[in-house]
């Protein structure tokens, strides 16, 4: 009863709070009855002449599109609460569909959906999971660590001496409500209290989806979810307790990986190329020994903060043959090299930072680039587009009103790692800056057009943060295929066409530029922020040399 007063009080307040909450609607361009609901409905295209009823991975591509839209849709509302309708029947289907595609699957695939979680599919559009304005990286620091106190920034260099500096987690949390009442509840409480409710008539078609299918089969002869003619495994009853007892397993996984991951120490944290230096010590490897799930947890979470891997693709776990090879690994008084999550990890010879304690030294960067991972690297930028008029805008830099004027390009992820946007003097010149990885062939172009003096910082900038191969990652900004700076070193190379680099900021046509890391919000991380040597600019603190 106290579960029907909760959802009638819901229902009610959304009827009543209409001009206060936004209604979505993705329609998918099969049905034929959308008009008749009203509320923003945003339209999928799935290109011309394309049926998407016909496409092999409809579902997954109506999933994909449909979260995109909202989360592009929300930002530009400045929403930042989504509430979504999936009531108890989607979550069995949700689970029993998983059961369906892949049978063993472990209990990390049957917790269902979360009453509270990040949005999917959109890793790429800034400010769906952190904060869409740049922040310097003292600033950063504050809001993770407030005990962090008078920090500040070197001011020298270029671009009004921003530097390279850390997302800020925030963005987009999806709330579903309603994910302990039943459909024939929700409905019930609506007819009882005159709100109109609509039904989606494609829901009906067991061939159109998978979901569908599993809908249809949860149905007896007479077209009702009682649930009596199907064995006791698969009723509603049984398949939440299986969410239930995956989302406890996965509850404590997760606290035992977090705990391990607590004993490692992070060093060094060089933002200018995303690398890490940490220092593992043997009660890590005898915790991994003797817990080798909570290994596998801490190490998929660890290698997350370093890799280019899509943001729903990090597993949660690592498979348990890679566990194995780190602590044998880190056993050995050899130097060793090996690849987790896409993820390079390197520990030097007998490289023992306390023998007593038999610590050791372990650097996470980005593996050498392959060709096809080079190609698909360079991105351009394309100007950004107001979200109600459709017109593209100017703006102003976030950091200094000296910056006013020109055209700021939209936000780019590049390499699953670093945001990065541009502002230039007109809209005709965003497209032509791109963005791509430094290459051995740009050297001789790169250190003629520098004068001497630089020429012998950029060696020592490039040997400190971009050692051998890892150089071949850094992100260069390019404009009518002529490389004009290095963004994360804050390194602008002049027109060697002028030898002058008086005439730089002339002959340069960006204005200005921000660069973000990709969001840190691991624990093993937040909680040692005021430890790590964060390299870009020279951070400094009272007490520091």
């Amino acid at each position: 009863m106290l579960e029907r007063k909760v959802a009638k009080r819901l229902i009610l307040s959304l009827a009543t709070w209409r001009n206060l909450v936004s209604f979505i609607h993705i329609d998918p361009a099969v049905r034929a009855d959308v008009q008749d609901i009203e509320s923003l409905v945003l339209d999928i295209d799935w290109g011309n002449g394309v049926d998407p009823a016909t496409l092999p991975d409809f579902e997954m591509q109506a999933r994909q599109a449909r979260y995109r839209l909202v989360a592009t849709a929300a930002l530009q509302r400045n929403i930042r609460d989504l509430f979504l309708g999936h009531h108890q029947d989607d979550q069995v289907e949700t689970i029993l569909m998983r059961l369906i595609r892949n049978p063993s699957t472990s209990f990390l695939g049957l917790q269902g959906m979360a009453e509270e979680s990040a949005i999917p599919c959109c890793e790429d559009i800034r400010g769906a999971h952190e904060v869409e304005q740049y922040e310097p990286l003292p600033d950063w620091l504050f809001h993770i660590d407030g005990t962090v106190s008078n920090v500040s920034e070197s001011k020298r260099g270029i671009n009004f001496a921003k530097q390279v500096t850390v997302s800020r987690k925030g963005g987009l949390r999806m709330h579903r409500p309603l994910l302990q009442f039943p459909k024939s509840r929700l409905i019930q409480t609506c007819k009882d209290n005159g709100v109109i409710y609509q039904k989606d008539k494609t829901n009906d078609d067991p061939t159109l989806t998978l979901r569908n299918a599993v809908r249809d089969l949860r149905k007896d002869r007479h077209g009702s979810n009682n649930e009596q003619h199907l064995p006791r495994a698969l009723q509603a009853h049984s398949i939440l307790q299986l969410c239930e007892h995956a989302r406890k397993s996965t509850s404590s996984l997760m606290a035992r990986g977090t705990e391990v991951l607590r004993m490692i120490k992070v060093d060094i944290f060089d933002l200018r190329c995303g690398s890490m230096t940490m220092t593992v010590p043997k009660n890590f490897v005898a915790a991994c020994e003797t817990d080798l799930a909570a290994g596998a947890n801490a190490l998929a979470r660890l290698t997350s903060a370093i890799s280019y891997q899509s943001r729903d693709d990090v597993p949660t776990l690592v498979p348990k043959e890679r566990v194995l090879e780190f602590l044998e690994a880190c056993r050995s008084p050899r130097s060793r090299s090996l690849t987790i999550q896409k993820v390079l990890l390197e520990k030097p010879d007998n490289d023992t930072v306390n023998s007593e304690d038999n610590q050791v030294r372990w650097k996470l960067s980005r593996p050498p680039m392959r060709s096809s991972e080079v190609k698909s690297a360079e991105q351009r930028f394309r100007p950004k587009v107001d979200g109600f008029s459709g017109e593209e805008t100017t703006g102003t830099s976030q950091m200094d009103l000296d910056t006013v004027g020109g055209v700021w390009s939209d936000w780019i992820l590049w390499d699953h790692r670093y945001w990065m946007r541009v502002r230039v003097p007109d809209t005709a010149s965003v497209p032509e800056v791109h963005v791509r990885p430094y290459r051995q062939s740009d050297a001789p172009y790169v250190f003629s057009a520098l004068n001497k003096e630089d020429s012998i910082m950029l060696r020592k900038i490039l040997a400190e943060a971009g050692p051998g191969k890892l150089r071949y990652t850094l992100p260069v900004l390019t404009y009518q295929n002529r490389l004009l700076l290095f963004p994360t070193l804050n390194v602008l190379v002049p027109d060697l066409s002028t030898r002058d680099p008086g005439t730089v900021s002339i002959q340069c046509p960006l204005l200005d530029w921000e660069i973000c890391y990709k969001v840190l919000d691991q624990p093993f991380i937040v909680e040692q922020a005021r430890a790590i040597r964060w390299r870009n600019a020279v951070v400094r603190r009272d007490g520091d040399t």
